[in-house]
């Protein structure tokens, strides 16, 4: 049962339309945190409840939606939030970001910013406590997301507001442009940009003096301590764990695996990769330690600058860039991938569009199927990093050969022809992550169902436990029952089903709390018993390890059938030609065949009770999920539900 007051939630839902320059503020459905708890989750159900397959994604009344959740505003929340659209490819667009933006919003008093219709002109939504404005942005149109931050911080008066905006790749409409806070946060890369320019909302800005109340603070913070307590090195159990919090030795063990794509997975590891390499990085480039709001992880965020050669000057945040952008292009030139890092986060950029659209662009340059004739005179051959940073910026503002690259890299194959779809590294017409399909096979499982187009984030971490570092008994403890046996050979079809679907449910349930993925490891990677009792602490209402998983197989159903509505169907849920018909001998794994990918999607399908020749969720589980009137709205739209 709910409490007559809100502890954790703030209780409230920021309805703007731009058509009418209207603002409203709503009461959050108590039922809503209940079913589904906040962030991601209720950002679905409005996603669903309010766009149907009648709203094109241009149509005034699809909505942008930013959500948080109960835990926002506390440490364990870590700054992270969700935004949730329809996208250009009509399936959901949701992501998930950091920063400091959500606890603000927060302690301004809303949980969740629900935008639609259009405005005529540029604007910007200015949330200071109760007084909420729609201001002019004409200035601010064109101009990149730092000149943004800087300028709308100068007109208010106030360096310290949050803000996410959109850089001038969304305003031209490039595909998969993301929506970028604090200069280095990035989050739904699958179009929320494209949207929100479409609106002509160039930014949101917010500044609260509020907090954040919890039922059971003594409690909550007694948990917290423990949290603390077991990530010191010498007590956590996840082997991966100092090697992700401090990022060198990731480029060597991934190439020693085969795990690193290369020349647009051509081949599955770098023979320069101690050049683009986390020592390097740490040697040469890195500046000091950045975190998100509450976040004790200092080393998984950083910030960078280059100090001598061509590229002095540049600066900004992120690490883990390199481990993607050197080897699937090629390029040695570490200064050169910060260059362009930091530009994808003033241009707005997706990474993943840029690095995989160029990767394709030149393997398509090396085949012969494209010659400087087409490519406005570059020289595209691997390993080119003058020319990348050339295309990147011509991809941002559209011009030449950067505007058949801007609609993304299924597009610009088909454009292209000539054979060049075979080694186009897309799903649901999104360009990949750099995840090891062929030898991680619950990686090419979660991402080819995945409802958004590949999102790692989804069921993160890749991997069971190491039974090495978590004793079988010590897993039925926390209620685990998965085949460890099964699930720890990575590239074994048979068990990937059971376990991807328990760590989408579970992370699904994280994700609408919310806290980050950076702390799902060892034993709080599995017991989903700690989360519970946090949540419990910090809202007064009791959740367990039943219920959360309940609520994200809940949310997991939601957005599947907010894609099946939208035509999407078993079909589309699918990897790469390159990985299903290409091997690695040097690596000695072969290719991810057909075969096995459909063994994995029946038992996945299996284990989530969907239709298994459409994916369509069954009545009996949409019922179980007390989901019924989901069942009569695809009934309505002419979808069988058996």
């Amino acid at each position: 049962m709910m409490s007559e007051g809100w502890y954790g939630w703030k209780g409230k839902i920021l309805r703007v339309d731009l058509s009418k320059s209207k603002i409203v503020k709503q009461e959050l459905p108590k039922e809503y945190c209940r079913d589904f708890i906040g962030c991601r989750g209720i950002n679905s159900k409005i996603l669903y409840d309010e766009v149907g397959p009648n709203v094109h994604p241009k149509d005034p009344d699809n909505v942008l939606i930013w959500g948080t959740g109960p835990l926002d505003g506390t440490p364990i929340g870590m700054g992270r939030f969700s935004v949730t659209t329809k996208g250009l490819r009509n399936s959901i667009a949701e992501g998930g970001l950091g920063g400091f933006f959500s606890p603000e919003l927060k302690f301004a008093g809303y949980d969740f910013i629900v935008v639609k219709g259009k405005s005529e002109k540029p604007v910007y939504l200015w949330i200071d406590d109760d007084n909420v404005e729609i201001r002019d942005a004409a200035n601010l149109w064109g101009k990149t997301t730092w000149e943004t931050d800087r300028i709308i911080k100068e007109e208010i008066g106030d360096p310290d507001i949050q803000i996410c905006y959109i850089g001038p790749a969304a305003e031209n409409m490039v595909h998969s442009a993301p929506l970028i806070s604090g200069l280095t946060h990035s989050g739904c890369r699958s179009g929320f940009g494209e949207i929100m320019a479409d609106k002509k909302l160039k930014a949101v800005a917010v500044r609260g003096s509020g907090g954040v109340e919890l039922a059971q603070p003594e409690r909550f913070m007694g948990l917290l301590e423990e949290l603390y307590e077991y990530f010191k090195p010498e007590n956590v159990m996840d082997p991966w764990y100092l090697t992700y919090l401090t990022g060198p030795p990731h480029n060597f063990i991934g190439n020693d695996l085969g795990n690193i794509p290369t020349r647009n997975a051509q081949q599955m590891g770098f023979e320069n990769v101690k050049d683009v390499s986390g020592e390097k990085y740490f040697e040469k480039y890195y500046a000091r330690r950045r975190a998100c709001f509450g976040c004790f992880l200092v080393g998984q965020s950083s910030w960078y600058e280059v100090t001598d050669g061509k590229y002095s000057g540049t600066c900004g945040g992120g690490l883990w860039n390199t481990i993607g952008w050197g080897p699937l292009m090629g390029i040695t030139n570490l200064p050169a991938i910060l260059k362009a890092v930091t530009l994808c986060n003033q241009l707005g950029l997706d990474w993943f569009l840029v690095c995989y659209s160029i990767a394709w662009a030149m393997e398509c340059y090396e085949k012969g199927i494209i010659t400087k004739k087409e490519t406005d005179g570059l020289d595209l051959v691997f390993g080119n990093h003058e020319a990348m940073l050339i295309l990147l910026r011509k991809i941002a503002y559209r011009e030449g050969f950067g505007n058949i690259l801007a609609d993304g890299v299924d597009a610009a194959a088909k454009k292209i022809g000539k054979q060049s779809e075979q080694f186009a590294l897309t799903i649901k017409g999104q360009e990949c992550e750099i995840m090891p399909q062929r030898n991680l096979y619950v990686c090419a499982l979660g991402l080819a169902t995945s409802e958004t187009g590949p999102d790692h984030t989804r069921w993160y971490p890749p991997y069971a436990i190491n039974p090495a570092t978590f004793p079988i008994e010590k897993l039925k403890e926390v209620g685990w029952n998965i085949d460890l046996d099964k699930a720890y050979q990575s590239r074994l079809p048979e068990g990937k089903g059971r376990l991807l679907k328990w760590l989408t449910d579970s992370r699904a349930s994280l994700e609408s709390m919310p806290t980050c993925l950076s702390i799902w490891r060892g034993k709080y990677h599995v017991d989903l018993n700690y989360w519970a009792n946090i949540l419990t602490a910090g809202t007064g209402i009791d959740f367990t390890y039943q219920k959360l998983l309940t609520i994200g197989d809940r949310i997991m159903n939601i957005e599947r059938s907010f894609n099946i509505r939208e035509g999407f169907r078993r079909k589309d849920d699918t990897i790469p030609m390159r990985m299903q018909t290409e091997g690695q001998p040097q690596y000695h794994y072969g290719p991810l065949t057909p075969e096995k990918l459909n063994y994995m999607l029946d038992e996945y399908y299996s284990e989530r009770e969907w239709d298994l020749k459409t994916s369509i969720p069954t009545r009996k589980k949409l019922e179980e999920l007390s989901l019924e009137y989901v069942i009569e709205d695809l009934i309505k739209h002419d979808i069988e539900v058996t």
